[in-house]
């Protein structure tokens, strides 16, 4: 793997100048609304669920309904991108999730709807999400001129943490009209999808940078040399460990929120949803400080300490609730600064990742490395569960919090000595 030419990209750029390029305009557009109509299908799939069964067991099945197919065929979907049209890809698999947005709409608004049938849409989705994310992930650099994509990558995560507030808001101004409006929530997933797809269609990238390999081996040998190179390349080793690093610390923050509102007595369980959003918050402002900056010069030593820092104050949030009775407002701080420091790290890397990963195997490294994160993610908040269920709130996020303490820095030591060798 060798770097592009944007490893080293203008500081100072900032955000008006990547929003100038028409095409990253457009596309930004397209994708803050797609996603934020996202989250409200996502949303009302649960909430259809949760009051329709009362089961937390079909709250499990559906979780992994939409987590287990992305794992599966994530590395297909690398591989098969790195070989062809990243962009006709992409839209291919796009079109095929509005199909099945407004299928599963016609199947609720025609009383059809069951937990089972709910449950085989969700496994659709998810796979789908598996095939498209890599073939995202590896035109990014194609939307905007070189100089500015560490820029575009800090923008895009802000645009995104922006949208786990926008959406969750209109669900629940959807879900207040009662359950006869899920299959309006169904459907709006597809049309923020329709939409994305007018704005992909309005844009012309930037010429494809020379992919470095032209001799396709069989697909299994292209989908063994993506997951390998998380291995045997230092870069994208070091980046991943720091990303999985974020991913053991937040998932478990963010999923279990309402019951770390309930435990702590912050807030009326109606309003654990400002925690969530003190984190994303935080998220935005970090985000926003890479597009400011938009350079990846020096960012894995930074990263490495903002990781430690994050540790650190993740363990003073849990220690002030649980035996000084913090205020509010400290609690509040707390977890913008723990969002702003988990994202830097996230962003940071995901940045390194995209200057520095070479045409032909960027599908495989963006996109697997997503598909890691996700199923890391997946099982620190079932392992944070277990914990909890032990102990209590505090001392199982205390144990999360400790774990991630000692093994990024052991992992970090252990590919440093392998690289040296």
């Amino acid at each position: 793997m060798t770097s592009s030419d944007n490893t080293k990209s203008l500081p100072g750029i900032g955000l008006f100048d990547v929003l100038r390029e028409r095409n990253y305009r457009l596309f930004i557009i397209g994708f803050g609304i797609s996603y934020t109509l996202y989250f409200v299908t996502l949303l009302a799939v649960a909430w259809w669920m949760w009051e329709t069964t009362q089961s937390a067991a079909w709250m499990g099945i559906v979780f992994f309904c939409d987590l287990f197919p992305a794992v599966l065929v994530t590395p297909w979907a690398s591989a098969l991108a790195d070989r062809g049209d990243r962009f006709k890809f992409l839209k291919t698999v796009l079109w095929v999730q509005v199909i099945t947005g407004f299928s599963l709409a016609l199947v609720a608004v025609s009383g059809w709807l069951t937990p089972h049938i709910l449950s085989v849409f969700v496994f659709i989705e998810g796979a789908l999400i598996g095939f498209s994310q890599p073939a995202f992930f590896g035109l990014i650099n194609r939307l905007v001129s070189s100089k500015n994509l560490s820029a575009a990558i800090g923008f895009n995560t802000s645009v995104t943490q922006t949208t786990y507030i926008l959406g969750p808001i209109l669900a629940g101004l959807l879900f207040s009209f009662g359950l006869d409006v899920a299959p309006i929530a169904f459907a709006a997933n597809a049309v923020g999808t329709l939409i994305y797809l007018a704005a992909l269609n309005m844009i012309t990238l930037h010429p494809a940078p020379p992919r470095e390999k032209q001799v396709h081996t069989r697909i299994k040998s292209d989908i063994a040399e993506g997951m390998k190179i998380f291995w045997t390349n230092p870069m994208v080793y070091r980046s991943t460990v720091l990303i999985l690093g974020v991913a053991v610390l937040q998932h478990p923050l963010i999923s279990l929120m309402p019951g770390i509102n309930d435990y702590l007595n912050l807030f009326n369980p109606a309003y654990f949803t400002l925690l969530t959003a003190s984190v994303m918050a935080g998220s935005v402002i970090a985000s926003l400080l890479h597009v400011s900056r938009n350079s990846d010069t020096g960012l894995e030593t930074i990263t490495t300490k903002v990781l430690s820092v994050v540790v650190v104050l993740f363990g003073i949030f849990f220690l002030t609730q649980a035996y000084f009775g913090a205020s509010k407002l400290i609690s509040i701080t707390l977890l913008i600064l723990i969002g702003m420091g988990s994202s830097y790290v996230w962003t940071g890397n995901s940045i390194i990742l995209q200057n520095r990963t070479a045409e032909h195997l960027r599908s495989r490294v963006l996109g697997n490395n997503f598909m890691i994160r996700r199923a890391v993610g997946a099982m620190a908040v079932i392992l944070a569960g277990l914990l909890i269920e032990a102990t209590n709130f505090t001392i199982g996020m205390l144990c999360v919090a400790m774990i991630v303490s000692v093994t990024t820095p052991l992992a970090l030591l252990f590919g440093k000595q392998r690289a040296n060798k």
